[in-house]
């Protein structure tokens, strides 16, 4: 992969780093004196960039220092009714992540826990170093983990996995991780970015694409079991009348004939 350029700064102290590769960013968790923490602050510089990214193609997610994520900053959290207000940051970036029109990988180093753990599942891959682990410890801390986050596990996510998961806290290893179904690959230590990378140049469909994009929605819409039959089939009309696909079905159509 060519040298990557650092081109984004968040506003006040910088907890994200993003660099390019042409298409392919990587946006790198920068806080490791916090173990990665997720603050607020971390939060909202993260939808600053899905704001900012119309020409991303690809995206890689990691943490700095061999860490993911220790999950939320306690230094946000009161531990009263007024951490709703978190949870509201949290949905919104995880929102973010799951209707982006580009595939998003996440790369698991060291810790991944509690609220990391919905980042990473909002991705559509997670590669994991073999050393990482998955944990959300939520009732361990006195917490009903946020509904409407279990509703969407539980609907995603074998009930066996979920119960794991939330109700007893269990720590995923890599390795446990990808049998239950929460990491899709596992790599060696250190590694679990370079190969999310390379996973990530093979499948960026490049900025604008329209099918790739509409297809990634309407997995996200399903998830949160949410189907609207008549908007997604005036999607598909529209799509099925693009030039791009009057495109592509020509030059497939090319192909065949030059075998």
């Amino acid at each position: 992969m060519a040298s990557l350029v650092a081109d984004h700064r968040g506003h006040g102290p910088m907890t994200i780093d993003v660099r390019r590769d042409g298409p392919l960013w990587r946006v790198r968790l920068a806080a490791p004196e916090r173990r990665n923490a997720l603050s607020r602050l971390m939060l909202a510089e993260l939808r600053r960039v899905f704001a900012s990214a119309d020409d991303c193609g690809g995206m890689v997610l990691t943490g700095e220092g061999g860490a993911f994520s220790a999950g939320a900053d306690l230094h946000d959290l009161s531990g009263t009714p007024d951490d709703l207000a978190y949870d509201d940051d949290l949905s919104r970036t995880v929102h973010l992540i799951r209707t982006a029109p580009f595939p998003v990988l996440a790369a698991l180093e060291g810790p991944c826990v509690g609220a990391a753990v919905e980042l990473a599942l909002a991705c559509d891959l997670r590669v994991a170093a073999s050393d990482a682990f998955l944990q959300i410890p939520a009732v361990e801390l006195g917490l009903l983990y946020n509904p409407r986050t279990i509703a969407r596990l539980h609907r995603t996510l074998p009930r066996d996995t979920v119960t794991r998961l939330v109700l007893l806290g269990e720590r995923f290893t890599a390795a446990s991780a990808q049998a239950a179904g929460l990491v899709s690959e596992v790599a060696e230590p250190g590694e679990a970015a370079a190969r999310a990378e390379e996973i990530a140049t093979g499948i960026v469909p490049g900025p604008g694409s329209a099918s790739f994009a509409a297809t990634r929605r309407l997995l996200a819409d399903l998830d949160l079991g949410a189907f609207d039959a008549e908007h997604w089939h005036r999607v598909r009309l529209d799509l099925l009348g693009s030039d791009t696909r009057r495109r592509a079905v020509a030059a497939a159509k090319d192909r065949l004939e030059h075998r």
